[in-house]
């Protein structure tokens, strides 16, 4: 009989994982905030984040997060 175990790894695991700004208006800067929680055995790093166009800019730790500590990742939105 051969027994694999679990590889230990890090996961995220988000309060949300969508956010609705509502309307905004050309000019405006909003933010928002998704916090995290590094659900998984291993130290979590995050390497980059990207949002989808160059109006999106995220920001996010950039030491690595200990298994059950949390972190943020903070989106500002300038249409």
């Amino acid at each position: 009989m051969i027994s694999f175990g679990q590889a230990e790894t890090a996961a995220m695991t988000f309060d949300k994982t969508i956010h609705d700004f509502g309307g905004v208006m050309e000019g405006d800067v909003v933010m928002t905030t998704f916090k995290f929680t590094n659900t998984g055995s291993e130290p979590l790093i995050i390497e980059d984040a990207k949002g989808s166009c160059g109006c999106t800019v995220p920001s996010y730790p950039r030491e690595p997060i200990k298994p059950g500590d949390t972190g943020e990742i903070e989106i500002v939105y300038s249409p």
